[in-house]
């Protein structure tokens, strides 16, 4: 079931005429009603307390995690007017609870998102496997992004950088429990390991040709 139809089975939604209107609108391709019902619905959350509108969020972002395509659902003025003042004001008053670093880590997209992950993963652990995915997805992105070059002798990122990194990414792989997920992770990152191994060596000796190097090592086993 999509989330768009989770949410209008939804009591909790049923009990919100504003919200209710706007997702049926969403759901029969009304782009502009949509948008409309939801500055509405928006407008009518930030008149509620703190304790309403942090009882709501928890329920919506908790929904979302793990959806695929809550991202239609977590527009722009949804973010800046309700969830992120809720989530901050959260975290202020009560900074023991481990939820409002999660979710602003999952669904928001500034640079300072892996602070709040980190911090969630640093209090719970294991325990908190989306937050570690995501991050384990950053990280190695960034070595990614480091090596993606290297067929033009371009190496974009700092070696003792790119190895703390490494070593970050395989603490955080040791927790995965999605065995599927693991092993993929594990490959991935012993490509990204074999691959600034193989550019160090290869500095050692020389400064271009680095793939055609590579492959007259791996020929030689």
């Amino acid at each position: 079931m999509s989330l768009l139809n989770k949410l209008l089975q939804d009591p909790i939604v049923s009990d919100l005429p504003r919200l209710h209107t706007a997702l049926l609108a969403k759901n029969r391709g009304l782009r502009k009603e949509w948008l409309v019902h939801m500055d509405r619905f928006i407008e009518e959350a930030n008149t509620w307390n703190f304790e309403r509108q942090r009882t709501f969020v928890s329920w919506l972002l908790s929904t979302c995690e793990g959806e695929t395509d809550a991202s239609f659902l977590l527009i722009h003025p949804l973010k800046e007017r309700l969830l992120k003042p809720t989530l901050k004001k959260w975290m202020k008053e009560m900074p023991d609870d481990v939820r409002p670093y999660r979710w602003y880590g999952l669904f928001f997209d500034e640079d300072d998102r892996y602070i709040y992950l980190q911090e969630a993963i640093t209090r719970r652990g294991g325990r908190e496997q989306l937050a570690i995915e995501r991050m384990i997805d950053y990280l190695l992105y960034g070595l990614w992004y480091s090596f993606h070059h290297l067929d033009e002798d371009l190496y974009l990122g700092e070696i003792e950088e790119d190895a703390a990194t490494l070593a970050e990414a395989w603490l955080l792989i040791v927790q995965l429990d999605d065995a599927v997920l693991k092993s993929e992770c594990i490959n991935e990152w012993q490509k990204m390991n074999q691959t600034l191994t193989d550019w160090i060596r290869f500095r050692q000796k020389q400064t271009t040709g680095f793939m055609e190097w590579r492959m007259q090592q791996e020929s030689k086993g």
